[in-house]
């Protein structure tokens, strides 16, 4: 398996992304409308006003090093996964957390400092006992920068995976990765470029798209300059053709965004309209919302109503042609957007420190509405991964609302009100939910169901077959 892009450091970046998804589980899964589903979990009710989750195990489950999940194992894995910095900050409800207590051999219980709606959903966070002791139907037996190798669980509790080694190799670039599958030197690429699609596919190389939820955004830091404005934020928004990106950029291999909620989260009002394409609009907004600002002479170009430099990480390049398409449509309507390329980890670190004006990001945003929250609440109350800058009392009280309530009604109603506030104040220039296409020799049977990422349907995936689809 070739991860293209896939050399970014960290211990949840790049390769080590599918690796976890290979080997660890979490309690609960996400179904595509946001749900929680069973996974090591059986089920699960509230107790105490909303104060304690109970959680009922499964009783098949063991971990790869021959220890069987019980309440006690199960316990140690979720408190050595909430003591840990980066999934407090991925997962909000973490932070409420108390306790972790068990009641007999089946039941654990989670003890929250106050109601957290939430917590269902982020119990799909990875679960391991020690050294990344997982699970899930592939273990893995070697770990090192240049390679990770998996060797199937025979236990595993859903059935013994037909493939028996997965090994799995960083590449630098989209391009390297796809061409070493075409000359054979490996099984299956996780992303294929849009561009790259017809090509890549013939009579030995099969390709599978699929909607994930992640979305291409440009994030502004809302804290100073034109970019604070929630004018000019709505201005900009107005001034793209987010189908045009769409068909020259991603090949039509995306859906328009216009705002951080996912579109198929079942309290989500499709009745609200998104932004459309009103350049000349955008224009006036900016023409007389901003004073006209004139740009050095070396850029070579005319007067501009906005100017701000965009992050852009280096080699990552959908990201790039996207970036150039925004600046091609924004330079029509007077905005001047320039670009500072970084290498990944400077970039990430620049954007957890808040030092830009805006960035260029392939955002997870979906399917609960804990992701929304994590990016888009007040920095002021929450601290984590919201340096953006954006605050809006009339979002911060929704978001409250969605966080502490499990009444579907109040759900829906805050749903509403939140995607109309996100809609007048947007945080940032959305752009696209996207797909992936992931390319897999045709010696292997994909097991591709319907709004599930067949990543995660490899263990049930056939190995010696011929498959055409």
């Amino acid at each position: 398996m070739g991860v293209p892009e896939g050399t970014a450091a960290g211990p949840d970046r790049g390769m080590r992304q599918p690796t976890a998804g290979l080997s660890l589980e979490g309690l609960t899964a996400l179904n595509v409308d946001g749900h929680a589903l069973p996974r090591l979990a059986a089920s699960w009710t509230w107790e105490d006003e909303g104060r304690t989750l109970r959680v009922k195990l499964r009783p098949d489950v063991v971990f790869h090093d021959g220890t069987k999940m019980n309440a006690s194992s199960s316990a140690e894995a979720l408190r050595e996964a909430i003591s840990r910095p980066g999934n407090r900050a991925l997962y909000s409800s973490l932070a409420d957390v108390k306790d972790v207590s068990t009641d007999g051999e089946s039941d654990l219980l989670i003890h929250l400092i106050q109601p957290s709606a939430f917590l269902p959903e982020d119990l799909e966070l990875p679960l391991a006992r020690g050294n990344q002791t997982g699970t899930g139907p592939f273990k893995v037996v070697k770990n090192e920068a240049t390679e990770v190798v998996l060797d199937r669980f025979d236990h595993y509790y859903l059935g013994t995976p037909s493939i028996q080694r997965v090994t799995i190799r960083p590449f630098n670039t989209l391009r390297t990765a796809w061409t070493s599958l075409l000359r054979g030197d490996i099984d299956m690429v996780t992303s294929v470029p849009p561009e790259a699609v017809e090509f890549v596919q013939n009579d030995n190389v099969q390709v599978v798209s699929f909607s994930r939820r992640y979305q291409y955004v440009i994030a502004f830091n809302s804290k100073q300059g034109p970019l604070k404005s929630p004018a000019v934020r709505r201005a900009l928004n107005i001034a793209i053709d987010r189908d045009e990106i769409i068909k020259k950029v991603l090949q039509g291999h995306g859906i328009p965004s216009t705002g951080p909620l996912w579109p198929q989260h079942w309290a989500y009002d499709r009745s609200i309209p998104g932004y459309g394409y009103q350049p000349a609009l955008a224009k006036s907004l900016l023409d007389g919302g901003s004073p006209r600002v004139r740009l050095t002479s070396s850029t070579g170009a005319p007067d501009a109503s906005i100017r701000f430099t965009c992050l852009l990480p280096a080699n990552f390049s959908i990201l790039e042609r996207l970036a150039l398409e925004v600046q091609r449509q924004l330079y029509n309507v007077g905005v001047d957007m320039q670009f500072q390329v970084l290498p990944v980890d400077e970039f990430n670190t620049r954007i957890s420190q808040g030092q830009f004006e805006a960035t260029m990001l392939d955002m997870i945003s979906g399917p609960s509405l804990g992701r929304a929250y994590i990016f888009w609440r007040s920095s002021r109350r929450f601290k984590g991964l919201n340096t953006f800058g954006y605050e809006n009392d009339d979002a911060e009280r929704m978001f409250d609302l969605l966080r502490t309530s499990t009444n579907d009604g109040a759900v829906r109603s805050s749903m509403n009100r939140l995607q109309r506030v996100l809609q007048d104040d947007p945080p940032a220039l959305f752009l696209a939910w996207n797909d992936r296409t992931m390319a897999v020799r045709r010696d292997f049977k994909v097991v591709d169901e319907p709004g599930r990422d067949p990543f995660y349907t490899i263990w049930r995936w056939a190995p010696g077959m011929r498959s055409v689809r």
